[in-house]
């Protein structure tokens, strides 16, 4: 039986949806705003609420977050927006560093992932994101080891690109740049993940990738649902998420077993070092820290699906995004060839070897992939919070929140503000290496790794966050893997800059709108033509 297709499945539980919305909306019912909070998208007569909540699901959603924006945010009030399971709350931008500053005993981040995602279901095992062990690994060892994991970064993408694009030299070919960029990314970081040869077997990642994306297909579902009918629910919902780990397992497990065996000579004979300097040993490493029930090769293994989930169709989005914003702007501009020259000197400066002084001083790369996240960001609103103290909260402006409220903040509206970011809507890809360069008088003469550490200082790049930039989140729950994504964007963009041309696009194809979310175009190309 063939899963990858979850048609069938849906089809099986289709009928059940709307009792299903109707009990949870009885039992679980959204914990209620104050009246005086105004709603945005509502309509009248027959079965309104209902309507507004589906209308959450269009692509007309987007447009509904940015009128709320205009009218109420940008006048620091609140406004509720209707969503199908749960409305939110979306505050003035003012209140961003309120939201950052509570305790997640009072706004859990956390939390609020797992009501949305339902990752106590969809990730297969409740404690993965319980007991997030390994978003501490991302964020201590992955982030101190990128220096060293340079090389192999680089030898991967190079070959991934290749498969991907291809070496004709005569004639330009068409790629769809998602497909081929997924396959890229997630090549590419289970390269880190798990290593060489499993980072290459075509059956890991295809199931890998699928299980990305059964997550929130399967999230989607089960939140119409109360608590009570999801161990019945999830046994149709979760089929697609088992099948495609149990597809990943047949690799992941044997692979599991020597490492742990590796790892058990290895420290018998006194040299851990010898292991592999990867995700899986780093993990492995850190176990010896937790219960003795996390070592277990499935634990192991769901957590680097639970990886995959959290890197690659983020990091996929990033690059389609980052691709279609630069070489749909116009060549005039001279965007593609100031970014070729900063990676050809930087490349020269270094004697053609990729390093971390090599990397930092991709100043004006830095720059397009951070304007690119900014304006094609793929989430409506983020920040997102879950109510979790017992006795809610009073915000700054009175406001009495109960507990299980939804609180955020509407993050596109914000990138897309010409208070905040002139001509906002237009790509512009040097605005904030410009904005630094242009303000450091020409007599200094700074070099690019000297301006590298000035833009960081002044949130200018890719990996520091703001509260007017929040692509990454903001705060100590920022996403703790930003600086993996952000090399790896710009490693990825240099190879095909020195390596490929792209015919410039007449039109950015537009991405899409689901359920509130901001998706590059799927099926869209480019024409590209291996360099001689």
């Amino acid at each position: 039986m063939a899963f990858d297709n979850i048609s069938l499945v849906i089809a099986g539980i289709v009928l059940v949806i709307a009792a299903g919305y109707s009990t949870h909306a009885k039992l679980n019912a959204t914990a209620e705003f104050p009246p005086q909070v105004p709603s945005v998208g509502l309509y009248q007569g027959w079965f309104a609420g209902l309507r507004a909540r589906l209308a959450s699901l269009s692509s007309g959603a987007l447009d509904v977050i940015n009128s709320g924006y205009k009218e109420f945010s940008k006048k620091e009030r609140n406004f509720i927006l209707p969503g199908l399971d749960r409305s939110m709350l979306l505050v003035p931008a003012s209140q961003v560093k309120w939201i950052v500053d509570q305790a997640d005993s009072v706004l859990d981040s956390g939390a609020m992932q797992r009501e949305v995602l339902q990752s106590d279901w969809t990730l297969l095992d409740p404690l993965m994101a319980q007991n997030p062990i390994h978003a501490g690994v991302v964020r201590r060892d992955l982030t101190r080891s990128l220096s060293g994991l340079i090389p192999e970064i680089v030898e991967e993408l190079e070959g991934a690109i290749s498969d991907g694009w291809g070496s004709d030299t005569q004639k330009w070919n068409d790629v769809v740049v998602f497909e081929t960029m997924m396959k890229v990314v997630a090549r590419t970081s289970n390269r880190i993940f798990v290593g060489s040869p499993l980072c290459r077997n075509d059956e890991y990642l295809e199931n890998a990738g699928a299980f990305s994306q059964d997550v929130p297909i399967a999230a989607a579902f089960l939140r119409l649902f109360p608590e009570f009918l999801k161990p019945l629910i999830s046994l149709f919902v979760l089929i697609p998420n088992r099948w495609h780990f149990h597809k990943c397992a047949k690799h992941l497990m044997p692979f599991i077993h020597k490492r742990l065996a590796d790892r058990a000579l290895a420290q018998k004979n006194g040299d851990l070092k010898s292991l592999p300097n990867d995700f899986t040993t780093w993990m492995i490493n850190d176990l010896d820290n937790h219960s003795p029930s996390e070592r277990t090769p499935r634990k192991i293994a769901l957590r680097l699906m639970t990886l995959n989930f959290a890197a690659v169709h983020t990091s996929t989005f990033t690059a389609t995004n980052l691709l279609f914003d630069l070489f749909s702007s116009p060549p005039q501009l001279g965007y593609v060839q100031g970014i070729r020259d900063e990676i050809e000197q930087a490349l020269k400066e270094s004697n053609g070897v990729w390093d971390k002084v090599c990397v930092a001083k991709l100043v004006k790369t830095d720059s397009a992939l951070r304007e690119s996240l900014r304006i094609s960001t793929f989430m409506s609103h983020g920040m997102d919070r879950l109510v979790t103290d017992p006795k809610g909260i009073t915000m700054k402006d009175g406001t009495q929140l109960s507990p299980g409220s939804r609180i955020g903040f509407a993050t596109w509206a914000l990138h897309h503000d010409d208070d905040f970011y002139p001509e906002a809507n237009t790509y512009d890809a040097f605005r904030f290496s410009r904005a630094r360069e242009d303000s450091v008088p020409s007599s200094q003469s700074p070099n690019k790794q000297d301006l590298a550490k000035v833009l960081e200082q002044r949130n200018l790049s890719t990996v520091t966050t703001s509260d007017k930039f929040l692509s990454f989140g903001h705060g100590r729950h920022a996403c703790p893997g930003r600086f993996f994504a952000a090399q790896e964007m710009k490693l990825l963009l240099a190879y095909i800059i020195l390596n490929y041309d792209i015919k410039p696009l007449a039109e950015r194809p537009p991405n899409q709108i689901i359920a509130g979310s901001v998706l590059p175009p799927m099926k869209a190309t480019i024409s590209i033509r291996r360099k001689t």
